[in-house]
């Protein structure tokens, strides 16, 4: 009899940790996500003054251009980062009202910084002059990091700020691309807009390896930088 109940509490138990283990796996994406989207919300783009990210752009040997020594994003590793988003890199900040997107700018290609923001892909870059090309992870969810690129139209507003001044841009050509297109992050696209400078924002395909998603967009206007004037058309 004691035999019967003890197979039987082990039978429950071995239930019970099957359904937690099928909790937990199921949960790990919604923990990652969360965590993502927690380590975007924690870079206050505020507390940084308009030297501090002309400071922040000054060319360094110790910042990494190479797109093959980025890591693909992964589960694992973000719940496992606990590296802090080192602020001495963050040099402005894109907004793109259309998919409510409004993310912090660091200068270089780290797997740290791509966590908690978009990045650089080139050195010496201008806002507003060139083809000023930016880096970022897809994820499913449109809140985060590169989430939403894909839904931005011909014709939507893209912006970055030093703090100094606000460079407008507007889409102009969206595309799906082999990853071996490393033209389009180049100058030379820029006969292609009759000169004028342009932004090209680059992610993963998100459904096919190998490919890349690219919106480009053509410079608009300039003009000076405030807050209001930066994020109009951001929601909380």
């Amino acid at each position: 009899y004691k035999s019967e109940i003890s197979k039987e509490d082990k039978m429950k138990k071995l239930g019970l940790l099957l359904i937690l283990v099928g909790i937990l796996f199921l949960s790990v994406p919604k923990i990652s996500e969360y965590l993502l989207l927690k380590k975007g919300q924690d870079i206050n783009i505020s507390q940084l003054s308009d030297k501090d990210l002309e400071k922040n752009a000054k060319p360094s040997s110790e910042i990494n251009y190479d797109a093959s020594k980025i890591d693909p994003i992964n589960i694992n590793g973000v719940i496992l980062n606990r590296d802090r988003a080192d602020m001495s890199k963050v040099i402005g900040q894109l907004v793109i009202p259309s998919i409510n997107k409004n993310i912090a700018l660091f200068e270089g290609l780290e797997n740290n910084s791509l966590m908690y923001g978009a990045c650089t892909m080139k050195p010496n870059q201008h806002m507003g002059q060139g083809n000023y090309a930016i880096a970022g992870h897809y994820c499913k969810n449109d809140k985060i990091l590169f989430g939403g690129l894909m839904n931005i139209k011909e014709g939507d507003i893209i912006k970055l700020t030093n703090k100094k001044n606000i460079y407008e841009y507007k889409a102009i050509k969206m595309m799906k691309v082999k990853d071996d297109r490393v033209d389009l992050i180049g100058d030379g696209l820029l006969g292609q807009y009759d000169g004028k400078a342009i932004i090209s924002l680059m992610t993963c395909y998100y459904d096919e390896a190998g490919y890349r998603y690219f919106v480009i967009g053509s410079f608009n206007r300039l003009y000076p930088y405030s807050k209001e004037k930066m994020l109009e058309g951001i929601s909380e």
